[in-house]
């Protein structure tokens, strides 16, 4: 089995930082030859890769963390008679809308949960 190549968290930090192949050579002082070998390496890819899933988990895991008070927030803006109704209509659509997804979302998952452990039960 190959030995995967290993790349310093320049080259990595200039590949998530910069799209243009010239922006990542000035950055990490190479010939932009050099940074297309980079790019075009299956080891480099399966870095950037999985630091690209890091960054959207952890984008994801914050915006959680503010999903209860989100929801009060429309809540409020619903029950409060001084709001224009337009903007509590809009609030109620958004609820409604985000709801729906979440549904659709939780449901996918309990799905491929119950493939998997289908799956698992087999072997």
């Amino acid at each position: 089995m190959a030995r995967k190549k290993t790349y310093s968290e320049t080259v990595i930090s200039a590949f998530l930082k910069y799209d243009k192949l010239t922006d990542i050579a000035r950055e990490i002082g190479v010939t932009p030859q050099t940074a297309a070998k980079y790019r075009d390496d299956p080891d480099l890819q399966e870095v950037l890769s999985d630091r690209r899933l890091q960054f959207v988990k952890a984008a994801v895991s914050k915006m959680q963390g503010f999903m209860t008070e989100g929801v009060e927030i429309l809540q409020n803006i619903i029950r409060d008679s001084e709001t224009s109704p337009q903007t509590r209509v809009n609030a109620i659509q958004i609820m409604f809308n985000q709801c729906k997804v979440w549904t659709e979302t939780t449901d996918i998952l309990e799905r491929l949960q119950a493939l998997e452990d289908a799956e698992n039960n087999e072997k």
